[in-house]
């Protein structure tokens, strides 16, 4: 399997939007959610496979499952790996783009919240974007996650 493309999630998404929705011009849009997600999960890989105690603890095969039906949602299926727990970590980590595995592309651990400011300072009020970004999307974006994570 090559690499999940854009295209089976914004076809899906264009086609539960319907007229007026988010592919109205100057509307937020599909590819605007995925490039926020695909910067978030920048920001936080190096948290959690660097500078954590527990390099990648955090992942677990429940969070696979997740992607997975997430994944679903849209059509597209994922490329299995071959490690032994985590069906989608491959040798250079997750292969789920972010915005199929929000749950993961918004974790990161409480410490480099609430005690590094300078990370703080960047984390925070992109999560808000990807959380207005979802909520702008609205039911053509299944089950926004960014938000429910932090509820």
């Amino acid at each position: 399997m090559g690499e999940i493309k854009r295209g089976h999630a914004k076809s899906r998404i264009a086609s539960a939007a319907g007229p007026g929705g988010p592919s109205t011009p100057g509307a937020p849009s599909l590819d605007d959610l995925i490039d926020k997600y695909q910067e978030m999960a920048d920001l936080t890989k190096p948290m959690c496979m660097q500078d954590c105690p527990e390099p990648g603890g955090c992942c677990d095969a429940r969070y696979c499952d997740a992607a997975e039906a997430r994944a679903g949602e849209f059509g597209v299926q994922l490329p299995r790996q071959r490690h032994e727990t985590l069906k989608y970590m491959g040798p250079r980590g997750c292969v789920v783009p972010p915005y199929l595995r929000p749950l993961c592309a918004v974790h990161v651990c409480e410490f480099y919240v609430l005690r590094k400011k300078s990370f703080a300072r960047r984390y925070l009020p992109l999560r808000e974007e990807v959380c207005l970004l979802e909520e702008a999307l609205g039911p053509s974006w299944p089950k926004g996650m960014a938000r429910i994570y932090w509820e």
